[in-house]
Formats: structure tokens, C-alpha cells, sequence
């Protein structure tokens, strides 16, 4: 997938002289009721080391940063402006991960606008002390124009998810589409849909009813399908029934003793991204890492400016939420792989059923 290597990567000498590097991560969703851009520097010293300065929040954060987001309409013309605020993640319900970086604070860039199509998005970002200007743009996924057939399709949603087979050597397929549809109208960088690239995770939920106490606890696990090129706007996951049952064994491991296990209805998640997501995504996972790596910066960015690196896009997101059909369910209790999950049966409408 390394299609824009040469084009899109920059790389710099370890030893070289320190200089201001802007890092940005954005991903704008229009299921967010706020959007928020992470605006960081990176960080050299002579005379530090680097877990040093990483305890420090002076070397990761610029003190004064201009940022907004300017809407252009599809003539290209700029149509307004939003300005964001600096805010403290903590303090919005998004606490820094404990590490070798400082937790405290823990800065991003924030507005709360609805997120519309019809527009292009450019993110602006002025330093005032060194008078830089960094930008970027994006279109915009909508995910009213966003399918996902096993949430949609109303015959194979109320069946339920289906991969029976009580034996390994029965081999069948569950199929995971969708597609998005853009406006006939739509025109960003040549391309005429915002859509490039999809993901899916499917996500197990279940009950441990312990037989001796009576006790309950609920769990899930997810399973990722990966990421996947669209075509002609859709996207078309063939997932073996096998990958299913181990998927589901390795979401619910052996069950403890005393434990029996009752299937809730399985989550369904399908992300969609852009050209540029697609990219990155490709370019990370071809680039190499540890000894044989051969860049010591992301390989691909596409914010302009003198020094920055970083990505700023868009992604659209359905969720929603399927039965296993009773059939499968059946299988899942005496296929050789499931059969140490001790599965008995499912959750319905709250109440656990044998089957």
C-alpha cells in the first residue's frame, strides 16, 4: 500500500540543529458533538534526554497558538470561519494515559460546530512569536449517506448473524458490507467521493452467570475485521465461519469454573475515512519499525507548512447492534473451538435462555 512514499514522506538528522516542529492529529467525525485537534511540538535537546524533556509539558505544547477552522463551499470561496479554543482533555472527560509523557496538562484545540458535507474543511494554525502558518483540509464523511446492509438490510437484520457449524471441516462465509454514497456534485483533489477506506469491528457481548452464587458479570471483547479499500463506494468483508468461532473463542476464552456463558447481541461498527487516511494508513503499515525502519517520523502528512507534521481528516461512523441467530448459536456450543466457552445460550430482552 507504500503507493506515495517519495511525494508525502520527509525525514530529518537526528543531530539536527533544534528547531520548532508542529505535530497535529485531527479526525473529524460527524457523529461528535465536539471536535478537537491535538497541536503539539516536538522536541531536541543537546543537553537533555528525551524522557527527560517528555516529563516536561513546556517541550510538547507551543505558549500561544492562533487556530481555526475556515469552511470553504464548493465554489472554493471561503464561506466562514470558526475559532477554537485551547482546552484542557482532562477536564473534558479524556485523561492523558499514564507513560513515559507527562499527564498533566493535557491540551487539544476544540470547537462543538455540526460537522457539514457540503463544505471542505481547512484547519489554519498561526504561531504569532514565529509568524508560521500551517493548514490543511478535509472533506467531510456524512453518515446519513453511510449503509451498513447487516444493520440495514431489515431480512438479514432480524435473522441475526449466522456462521452454524458444529463441525471445523463445514466451512461457510458471513458477509459484512455497505457502501457510502456521495453527492453527485461532490469534487475534492480530483475525487469524487470523500470515501476511500473502511474498517469494521464486530463486537461480542456476553454474560458469566456463576451456577454456585448466583452472580452475574457482563463482558464484551471486539473483533477487528481490519482495514479495506472501497470500491465503487462499497466495501465487502468474506469472513470464514471458522475465523468466527476462533474469534469468538478468543473473545471469551475457557470458561471458569461454575461459569456458564449467555450471548448478548453482538455490536457492529463500521468506520469509514478519507484518500488521506487511506494513505497514512497504507504507508504505517509498510513503512518498517525497530532495526530495519528506516524513517524516525510518521511517513506521511498532509498539513503544509515549514515544519509540521501531522494528519488532519475525517472519518464517519455507524454503529448498531444484531441477534446471533438461535442455529448459530447451537454451533457455538459443541464446535470443538467454542465448546471450552461453555456458551448455553443467549440474552433475550434481558432475561438468559437455554437453548
Amino acid at each position: 500500500m507504500a503507493l506515495f512514499v517519495s511525494s508525502c514522506s520527509t525525514k530529518f538528522k537526528i543531530a539536527a540543529p533544534y528547531k520548532n516542529i508542529t505535530v497535529v492529529w485531527g479526525l473529524l467525525d460527524q457523529s461528535d458533538t465536539a471536535h478537537y485537534i491535538r497541536i503539539e511540538k516536538a522536541f531536541l535537546s543537546n543537553t537533555l534526554s528525551s524522557i527527560t524533556m517528555a516529563q516536561t509539558a513546556d517541550s510538547s505544547y507551543f505558549a500561544s497558538l492562533n487556530v481555526k477552522i475556515e469552511r470553504i463551499n464548493a465554489l472554493g470561496g471561503l464561506y466562514d470561519t470558526i475559532h477554537l479554543n485551547r482546552v484542557n482533555l482532562d477536564l473534558e472527560g479524556y485523561p492523558k494515559q499514564p507513560g513515559v509523557f507527562f499527564t498533566a496538562p493535557n491540551y487539544a484545540y476544540k470547537f462543538t460546530n455540526t460537522l457539514d458535507p457540503n463544505y471542505i474543511y481547512r484547519l489554519v494554525i498561526t504561531n504569532p512569536v514565529t509568524g508560521e502558518v500551517d493548514s490543511a483540509e478535509t472533506p467531510v464523511i456524512d453518515n446519513t449517506a453511510f449503509t451498513v446492509s447487516n444493520l440495514d438490510d431489515s431480512t438479514q437484520h432480524r435473522a441475526g448473524l449466522d456462521f452454524r457449524s458444529s463441525l471445523i471441516s463445514i466451512q461457510n462465509v458471513v458477509v459484512f458490507s455497505g457502501s457510502y454514497t456521495a453527492p453527485g456534485n461532490f469534487s475534492y483533489e480530483g475525487q469524487t467521493t470523500p470515501a476511500a477506506i473502511a474498517e469494521y469491528v464486530v463486537g461480542f457481548n456476553w454474560v458469566d452467570s456463576n451456577i454456585l452464587t448466583g452472580a452475574k458479570a457482563y463482558h464484551s471483547a471486539n473483533y477487528d475485521l481490519g482495514f479495506q479499500a472501497m470500491s465503487n463506494g462499497a466495501f465487502n468483508y468474506d469472513v470464514n465461519n471458522v475465523d468466527m468461532f476462533s474469534a469468538v473463542r478468543s473473545a471469551l476464552g475457557v470458561a471458569p469454573a461454575n461459569t456458564l456463558r449467555f450471548l448478548n447481541l453482538t455490536s457492529l461498527t463500521a468506520y469509514l475515512s478519507t484518500f488521506d487516511y487511506s494513505t497514512y494508513e497504507q504507508l504505517q503499515s509498510t513503512a518498517g519499525t525497530g532495526l530495519t525502519g528506516n524513517e524516525i517520523e510518521p511517513v506521511y502528512t498532509n498539513v503544509s507548512g515549514a515544519n509540521v507534521l501531522g494528519l488532519f481528516t475525517a472519518k464517519g461512523t455507524r454503529t448498531g447492534y444484531t441477534s446471533i441467530d438461535v442455529v448459530t448459536i447451537d454451533s457455538i456450543k459443541v464446535n470443538p473451538i467454542t465448546s471450552p466457552s461453555n456458551v448455553k445460550g443467549a440474552v433475550i430482552n434481558g432475561v438468559l435462555v437455554s437453548y
